[in-house]
């Protein structure tokens, strides 16, 4: 559903799940299959290379409940902007429909297809990379992290609908049925989950009206960018806004587009623009976002946009916006109240 960095939805909490099974980093980056991974830095891994670490973590485990566990440890909070949108969201059906917009944006990983059905929809992953046993880590992380971050917004757990996988069941099917809460059935023709009408209409239970349509009003023009043709500028933009507020450094946004670093510099520079520029210009549209979206203190949002100090980041936002972070949150709270009070 689906931009944060690579190291902060998978690889941070894939760490933490063998740890708690006495599982150390060197063991995983043990692993022939990812060993040439281990003098890497971690931001830098690609999509492709996520997906052998995955298998080789399951192998290396001994546990083929691992994905499902993983896709439980999602922190919806961990998810930056695209997870504030979801959590303003009126209903599932509201907060879905963004998953979808987004996934789109996130890179490479699977995809989704919504089908209407007499009582409800069908949610059909579609994978263009990886092996079939891959693709299948990967459809039950996908799978049981959007089941958990339906759990979390209406606050209950869900039990009514089905999980259709299209492979052979395990042997343990009864650990399947425990993870997924709803029930599961293999060996059918596509791997998708049926949802009905009385659970994607559910309440989110912090829904946000006001806060909800300025996120989508401060988006929607980074987004007609992102899906119009797409420069440089525009890649770096896609990357920067779905990085969950750990904006990558120059290197390895170059790494991320298979250029050096001076090439990057010089098709910026051929595009009237440069990296510092496009960093302030997606730090400011965050942070417009946390601003009237969320209660967090000006500190916080320094933090999350990578400023040391809430004074540097306040000088940054007036020199942006021509009034202080604390003003304009203010100013965006009448606005708001006037428009719905």
């Amino acid at each position: 559903m689906a931009g944060p960095s690579i190291e902060k939805l998978f690889l941070q909490p894939l760490l933490g799940l063998l740890a708690e099974d006495g599982i150390k980093p060197w063991q995983l980056f043990s692993m022939p299959e990812v060993q040439a991974l281990s003098s890497r830095d971690i931001k830098s891994f690609k999509p492709t290379e996520m997906l052998s670490v995955l298998q080789a973590a399951v192998a290396l485990s001994n546990d083929p409940m691992l994905m499902l566990r993983l896709g439980r440890k999602v922190e919806i909070t961990s998810l930056g902007t695209f997870g504030f949108g979801l959590m303003s969201s009126a209903n599932l059906e509201e907060a879905l429909k963004l998953y979808l917009r987004y996934a789109a944006l996130v890179g490479p990983g699977p995809s989704f297809k919504v089908q209407k059905l007499n009582n409800g929809i069908a949610l059909r992953i579609q994978l263009d990379v990886g092996n079939p046993d891959q693709k299948q880590l990967i459809t039950e992380f996908s799978f049981s992290q959007i089941i958990a971050i339906a759990e979390t917004l209406v606050n209950t757990v869900i039990e009514t609908g089905e999980v259709h996988l299209n492979y052979p069941p395990p042997a343990d099917q009864r650990s399947y049925q425990a993870l997924f809460s709803m029930p599961v059935k293999f060996n059918q023709n596509y791997s998708q989950l049926l949802i009905p009408d009385s659970i994607i209409k559910s309440k989110v239970t912090t829904a946000n009206a006001a806060g909800h349509v300025i996120f989508q009003q401060q988006c929607e023009e980074l987004l007609r960018e992102l899906n119009g043709v797409e420069n440089f500028s525009a890649a770096i933009r896609r990357l920067l806004i779905h990085s969950g507020g750990e904006l990558p450094d120059i290197n390895q946004v170059a790494e991320r587009l298979y250029v050096s670093e001076s090439t990057l510099r010089r098709r910026l520079r051929n595009e009237s623009t440069n990296f510092r520029a496009i960093c302030d210009e997606v730090r400011n549209v965050l942070a417009c976002e946390y601003l009237t979206t969320t209660q967090l203190t000006i500190a916080e949002i320094a933090s999350l946009l990578d400023y040391a100090e809430a004074a540097s980041f306040r000088r940054a936002f007036i020199r942006w916006n021509q009034t202080t972070p604390s003003q304009y949150r203010v100013q965006s709270l009448s606005k708001s109240q006037r428009v719905y009070g």
